[in-house]
């Protein structure tokens, strides 16, 4: 008796071997672009995730000592400090710019100190990156004698009176690819109302 041979069983063409081969020279790239853009998300990620930590640090600390301390001055190079040191966490491809010691201007919608972020008109203290630390900016108009006492009589009594300090930063972050710009500046703010003083201290 005679077999049929089954069609699934027909040998393979030569040709087959050189189509898995073009298909790979085209799906190649695009994997690779799809890796290199996550990689390129993620580092923006973590520059923007060390960004916001520094300011919110900045400000819980200064919170806490900035209207206690004798020296405003000193106060805002101490939560200046603090923002360097969580600054430690950031790649090579990160530079910070600008960082912004500030009262926040009730007024103001965006939690911003008076005349802006970038351009603060008073009570706030104005630092540049040298490379390794911060620089004062001795044109910074300063901030003095914040409200950090409880009003308990008055129209305006209770945590209302009290001021909120603020901290604003800038960082370059430097893309590896290039495919989305050579770089992407990032901009973050945190601002809290000030730990009132015991009523010994006011």
């Amino acid at each position: 008796m005679r077999l049929l041979r089954s069609t699934t069983d027909c040998p393979r063409f030569r040709g087959d071997r050189g189509v898995a081969l073009v298909e790979a020279v085209f799906v190649f790239p695009v994997v690779i672009a799809i890796v290199f853009a996550i990689m390129e998300y993620g580092l923006l990620f973590a520059a923007e995730s060390t960004t916001a930590s520094a300011t919110r640090d900045a400000v819980r600390y200064g919170s806490a000592n900035y209207a206690v301390s004798g020296s405003n001055q000193a106060a805002a190079d101490a939560v200046a400090l603090a923002v360097t040191k969580d600054l430690g966490a950031r790649t090579q491809l990160d530079t910070p710019l600008k960082l912004v010691i500030y009262k926040v201007d009730p007024s103001r919608t965006d939690g911003g100190p008076a005349g802006g972020f970038t351009s603060c008109t008073s009570a706030c203290f104005k630092y540049t990156w040298n490379g390794t630390g911060w620089t004062f900016d001795p044109t910074s108009p300063g901030w003095s004698n914040p409200a950090a006492c409880i009003t308990t009589s008055g129209s305006n009594a209770g945590l209302n009176t009290l001021d909120s300090i603020g901290a604003y930063l800038e960082l370059q972050h430097k893309y590896i690819t290039g495919a989305f710009g050579s770089s992407n500046t990032i901009k973050e703010h945190t601002n809290s109302r000030l730990e009132p003083l015991p009523s010994s201290q006011c």
